[in-house]
């Protein structure tokens, strides 16, 4: 039987687009790339490959932008759903394919070919010099697409895909990959298939729909449908359900067996092998969905090769992206679904030792980073890692900033964690690990917290010399936060405890810091004095800097300017010799008020300026502000009233990050009476 007894009928214009979604939410700036790119008037007309995660909106962008250009394509439209992530049976063949577009363009059945090669060249003789788009839904790997591709430039594809189908960018297809929505676009979603009113009558409850979906067009869809089902319950009912599920995901079900969200990414899973497998249920047991490469090695007890060659098979199949060099981002709802996973899969023993490696990692990098911001701090022997662990090094103290930085919300969700899985002593090393760092960037409220957090360890540890440690932590850090009469209990608790002239003498400088911000310079004083005495006996020369330095403020308060500035020279002699540059900025800045207070601006002013070069060059954000102000009040005192405003407009905003709002509305006042 030959071919030419059936030639196709050409009168036959396939129209085989699936019904879209009534509405599209943003997604302007790869529309515009569709639009751009799939023209069957260009030479050439191109393939676009949509990528992204499940749920994010691939096929709904792809039948949306052509149902709005059908009249690029007067020829026809095919379309298919290669099944390459949804289905629990085997996908459609290519030949199956082939077939079924053949005879949507009038191939009849008889002269259908028997073989995939022969079916693909009649497809493209069939097709060419036709202007006709392919649409080519849930693709799996490009052997399901190749052989679906016209041989004719007026033919446009739009391929979608959870894989990254790296061969078809090879052919010069174009790549659109699909993130989450904005906050804005994800409230418009809901707004779409809820109603303005309905959303806007109970604003909390919709805050909390839209921030538990994570901009997830699916997850938002999910949340309306279920909400939209009971239209005579508030909204808060569907909100009280997600809360009451935690981080699970049972809330995220359309509610008639339709559709959830735990199915759909099911099917990206199911598509792994052994090994990715094994390693994505791992990873969703990082507190955070946000990691990098180093930490994932440590989790899952890797090399850095393998670990890099999962997390990029990961990230092929969009089940996390890469968005800078070695750092990693799931999606919150992805994340939660490969913690459930663990839960479910793995046994008890390897989620526990995968737990302690990824706290062993996380802390003793944190250390190591804290080490280099501050080689004074008292010495204590630090844990041992756990086989597999492999922490960062640092080549010095910006690098180890800019890591802390980066992961300074895992680190403190790390250390709940682990107060979480009973290990205090990693609690309590957490809250010393953070403490100098939140300190210099002005975190007083999560230096509270972590140092809270760290007290109650020691306390259950039961031992005496973690327990002064973290009770003058915690001390000077309510001191920071304002909460004085809370320090001075703290404080007072870990004199009781301390032991040794070193130690002693740490606790009596904290409490003259307190006692000073209360404006008690009698005890402050006594303090300072006590502190001098043994920091001398224990041979510590830093710490005899900060004594000296502590009392040289309080001669400057009773105008003895001449012993106040010999205690400080003395102090800032001391730093420097030991190369201590936060201690040397801090003696500098009372360098800078005593010479403010003997009334001569001009050394103040030069005090102050070299007290914040050393401290911006420490990334100290919160002493820079205090320095800063010190700085625009000298400038002042000169009548140098432009530099003035500059430099308290600065110590203003330095403030408001730092959430210090009596400081800030303090300095809010000067700049105001500075404008009347």
């Amino acid at each position: 039987m030959k071919v030419d007894a059936y030639p196709p009928d050409p009168r036959i214009v396939p129209r085989q687009l699936p019904l879209p979604s009534p509405w599209l939410i943003g997604r302007q700036a790869e529309t515009t790339v569709l639009t751009e790119t799939l023209d069957p008037r260009a030479d050439p007309a191109s393939v676009v490959v949509i990528g992204g995660p499940g749920g994010v909106g691939k096929t709904a962008l792809a039948l949306h932008w052509a149902h709005q250009h059908l009249d690029r394509f007067p020829d026809g439209q095919l379309y298919t759903d290669l099944g390459g992530f949804d289905r629990p049976s085997e996908p459609p063949s290519p030949l199956s394919v082939l077939h079924s577009f053949l005879m949507a363009l009038g191939t009849a059945p008889g002269a259908l070919p028997a073989g995939e090669q022969s079916a693909a060249a009649l497809y493209r003789s069939v097709l060419a010099g036709k202007r006709v788009l392919v649409v080519l839904d849930n693709a799996a790997d490009l052997p399901q697409v190749a052989p679906l591709l016209p041989g004719t430039r007026s033919c446009a594809v739009l391929v979608t895909s959870r894989a990254n189908l790296a061969g078809l960018r090879l052919r010069g297809a174009t790549s659109v990959r699909l993130d989450v929505l904005s906050a804005a676009e994800a409230r418009d979603l809901l707004i779409r298939q809820l109603g303005a009113d309905r959303v806007a009558a109970e604003p909390e409850a919709a805050d909390l729909l839209l921030a538990r979906s994570s901009g997830l067009p699916l997850a938002v869809s999910l949340i309306a449908a279920r909400a939209a089902s009971r239209p005579g319950l508030p909204l808060s009912v569907t909100a009280e359900e997600l809360r009451s599920s935690g981080d699970g995901l049972d809330a995220f079900d359309a509610g008639d067996g339709s559709a959830d969200l735990r199915t759909v990414l099911s099917w990206s899973y199911r598509g792994l092998g052994l090994d990715d497998a094994g390693g994505f249920r791992l990873l969703g047991l990082l507190p955070l969905p946000e990691f990098d490469e180093a930490a994932a090695g440590s989790l899952l007890a890797l090399s850095s090769a393998r670990t890099t060659a999962l997390l990029r098979s990961l990230d092929l199949k969009s089940l996390l992206r890469q968005h800078s060099p070695k750092r990693y981002r799931m999606h919150d709802l992805v994340h939660r679904y490969a913690g459930e996973l663990a839960e479910h899969v793995d046994a008890p023993g390897e989620l526990i030792a995968a737990r302690r490696r990824i706290a062993d990692f996380y802390l003793l990098t944190a250390l190591h980073a804290d080490r280099l911001l501050y080689p004074h701090r008292a010495g204590v022997a630090p844990p041992i890692a756990e086989s597999g662990v492999k922490p960062l090094e640092f080549a010095g103290e910006a690098a180890a900033m800019e890591w802390l930085g980066a992961e300074h919300r895992t680190l403190c969700a790390v250390q709940r964690l682990a107060a979480a899985e009973n290990l205090p002593a990693q609690v309590w090393w957490f809250a010393r690990a953070l403490d100098t760092y939140q300190y210099r960037q002005g975190l007083i409220h999560d230096n509270v917290e972590t140092s809270r957090l760290g007290a109650d360890a020691a306390e259950r540890l039961g031992s005496p010399v973690m327990s002064v440690l973290a009770q003058r932590q915690l001390g000077r850090a309510c001191t920071r936060a304002g909460l004085l009469d809370e320090a001075l209990t703290w404080l007072s608790r870990a004199l009781v405890l301390a032991t040794g002239p070193e130690e002693q003498a740490h606790t009596h400088h904290d409490l003259a810091r307190a006692h000073a911000d209360r404006a008690d310079r009698r005890n402050s004083r006594w303090h300072s004095e006590q502190a001098l005495e043994l920091y001398r006996r224990a041979g510590n020369q830093i710490g005899e800097a900060h004594a000296l330095n502590a009392l040289a403020r309080r001669h400057t308060e009773a105008g003895d300017h001449e012993r106040a500035r010999e205690y400080a020279t003395k102090a800032l002699s001391l730093h420097e010799k030991h190369g201590n540059g936060s201690g040397a900025a801090v003696t500098l800045d009372n360098l800078g008020s005593i010479a403010r207070s003997a009334g001569l601006p001009l050394e103040a002013e030069r005090s102050y300026s070299r007290a914040l070069e050393l401290t911006l060059g420490q990334d100290n954000r919160f002493f820079a502000a205090e320095v800063t102000e010190h700085l625009a009040e000298a400038q002042f005192s000169s009548g140098r009233l432009d530099e003035a405003t500059e430099h308290f407009q600065r110590t203003y905003e330095l403030y408001v990050a730092q959430h210090r709002l009596p400081e800030a509305e303090r300095i809010r006042g000067r700049l105001a009476a500075l404008h009347t």
